[in-house]
């Protein structure tokens, strides 16, 4: 009985988890990135990403990116 009880909530959190990644797709980068906000210049393109690639970006942005593009 208990053996049951155990799948029944391995199964659960394994549905809730697709759920979750299904509805919010972004939020593992999300979670990966909530402690850089504060730790790297925005304006400068991260690592692997041109000049050029990163100020379009910015450009799409600019309520974020206000301050980069002027």
């Amino acid at each position: 009985m208990n053996k049951k009880i155990i799948l029944y909530v391995v199964l659960g959190i394994l549905i809730l988890g697709l759920l979750v990644f299904t509805f919010f797709p972004n939020i593992g980068y999300a979670i990966r990135d909530s402690g850089k906000a504060g730790s790297e210049d925005i304006c400068q393109p991260p690592a692997g990403t041109t000049l050029e690639e990163w100020q379009t970006h910015m450009s799409h942005h600019p309520n974020i990116y206000s301050k980069c593009l002027n």
